[in-house]
């Protein structure tokens, strides 16, 4: 997943819209957006900002995951 989250204003969702489900884990506080097709998680909103989106970089065009920097992050200290 990218770091940061990115404003609507800065968004176009070219596609593939009506293929989304929302899945709320535990907490409930972040909007899981998952493709009903193939399972991908393409992004994530949170509920207290709905439309800023964190998206999963491998699913954006363009982007070399192989030269990004990776930091490891352990989800059950969340």
């Amino acid at each position: 997943m990218a770091r940061a989250y990115v404003p609507p204003e800065d968004i176009e969702l070219l596609e593939g819209r009506d293929a989304l489900e929302v899945y709320l884990f535990g907490d409930r506080m972040v909007n899981h957006h998952f493709c009903r097709t193939c399972g991908v998680h393409p992004f994530h909103d949170p509920v207290e900002r709905p439309g800023f989106l964190r998206f999963n970089l491998g699913c954006v065009d363009g982007v070399d995951l192989g030269a990004l920097e990776i930091e490891l992050i352990d989800g059950r200290s969340y």
